[in-house]
């Protein structure tokens, strides 16, 4: 999801301008490196099937859909 910003120009126009997120990292298969999910501080945000999303506290334990490996996510490389 984008962020906006409303803001002026020099001659005091209004304009809205797009501001990135900043990217978090991503925790991926051990096997097959797919990704698992992105870390952002202190949780990991999983998202699956654009309805389901979830956020799980670090350290955390996910299969893999792909190679079905059991992954340990523990903290941003």
């Amino acid at each position: 999801m984008a962020r906006l910003e409303r803001t002026t120009t020099a001659m005091g126009i209004p304009v809205t301008r797009h501001v990135e997120r900043p990217r978090g990292t991503d925790g991926t298969c051990t096997c097959c490196g797919k990704m698992l999910g992105r870390i952002y501080g202190h949780d990991l945000h999983i998202r699956f099937e654009r309805r389901h999303q979830y956020f799980a506290s670090l350290p955390a334990s996910a299969t893999c859909k792909g190679c079905g490996t059991l992954n340990r996510v523990s903290s941003a490389k």
